[in-house]
């Protein structure tokens, strides 16, 4: 799985760097990497909603004052979790580039981005 999340990084940056132009001179990328460890349940078991909505939060909270360009997340469950996060970062707005979905597992990686992405 190493060598996919890898690939898929590089290819996120190249396509973003690629259109990078539009941002000017001396333009700054802001990139996080963040494994959340079983997001949002922090463990193989499912919990409550509202303690999912909690978790969430926390992690918002921690990413919000980053202001991050790119953000790429390991073992998040799946795109709804990152669905979920990215609108709790508001007031910044991401989107959901991509999110993996490996087969037989709910730790997944994705990159989330401020800008919309070319392709992923």
């Amino acid at each position: 799985m190493l060598s996919r999340t890898f690939l898929l990084v590089i290819a996120l940056i190249l396509a973003f760097v690629s259109d990078a132009s539009s941002l000017g001179d001396g333009a700054v990328i802001r990139i996080t990497t963040w494994n959340l460890e079983w997001f949002p349940n922090g463990s193989p078991k499912r919990i409550p909603a509202e303690e999912q909505a909690k978790r969430i939060a926390a992690a918002a909270d921690v990413l919000r004052p980053l202001n991050s360009d790119i953000l790429f997340l390991q073992e998040v469950q799946d795109y709804d979790a990152c669905a979920r996060l990215a609108e709790a970062i508001r007031p910044h707005t991401y989107q959901v580039a991509i999110c993996s979905a490996f087969k037989g597992g709910e730790q997944q990686v994705a990159i989330l981005c401020r800008e919309p992405a070319q392709t992923a």
